[in-house]
């Protein structure tokens, strides 16, 4: 049983379709029910079922693997660990991670998700008016993403998450099938010239009618807490590995 988490913008939809084409692995994605396979926020089990799907699964023969569940790590992390579940990270270059998050968030705001919409103005105005930052649509989307993509992998790393990085799966098949303990005698289309590509959350035309954000500012001045230390990008980028 493996649970590749993430936040998404990870080419989460990618990897899940290739695992998807091996008849043996049984895969849920963005979901938080492993038996229905329903999309997040459309019906979910407790930690403690979804797991015990998997592990039903797992004794009907099928390899099940379930990508970006969104349950909080604190709650599914020691679960795992408990049920023997393999619980890690999927991870990607955290600034294109972050502006894929961006493009997301404010393509739902500008189709009219109210939701959406006070979430970025609890998380982000009060935070950008502290650091003396202008308090803009764009900056306070931005800063949604960089807050939604950091925060979710420092406590996830905090836990003790492996962390892997998606380039290097998409590109590299040992690592793929490490990864996702795929035999070898099984055809990866996706490594012999039939690529897969999803790109999910790609920035469309209307998001043109935004003012650019202060990326650079955001990113510069953006500081997560934890215990007595503020972590920032570069904490994470090395984290990561993509700093040295």
């Amino acid at each position: 049983m493996i649970i590749a988490e993430s936040i998404g913008f990870a080419a989460t939809h990618s990897i899940s379709e290739i695992l998807g084409q091996i008849p043996e692995v049984e895969v849920s994605h963005g979901s938080q029910h492993f038996e229905e396979k329903a999309p997040l926020g459309q019906g979910s089990q407790s930690v403690g079922d979804f797991l015990s799907s998997m592990a039903e699964a797992k004794e009907a023969g099928r390899a099940p693997i379930a990508i970006h569940t969104l349950f909080p790590p604190q709650e599914l992390k020691p679960a795992c660990d408990a049920a023997g579940c393999d619980y890690w990270l999927l991870v990607r270059d955290p600034v294109a991670q972050i502006d894929s998050c961006y493009a997301w968030i404010a393509r739902s705001i500008l189709e009219g998700n109210a939701n959406h919409f006070l979430q970025v103005l609890r998380i982000s105005l009060n935070e950008l008016t502290a650091a003396k930052m202008e308090a803009s649509l764009p900056n306070a989307l931005y800063y949604y993403a960089v807050n939604h993509v950091l925060s979710y992998n420092f406590l996830a790393l905090g836990l003790g998450a492996q962390p892997r990085k998606m380039e290097v799966l998409l590109s590299d098949e040992a690592a793929f099938r490490e990864a996702f303990s795929i035999a070898d005698d099984i055809d990866l289309p996706h490594f012999q010239g039939d690529t897969v590509h999803r790109a999910s959350h790609r920035a469309h035309s209307e998001l043109d009618a935004l003012a650019a954000p202060q990326k650079e500012l955001i990113l510069d001045r953006y500081a997560m807490t934890i215990g007595e230390r503020s972590y920032r990008l570069h904490d994470m980028q090395m984290l990561l590995g993509y700093r040295n």
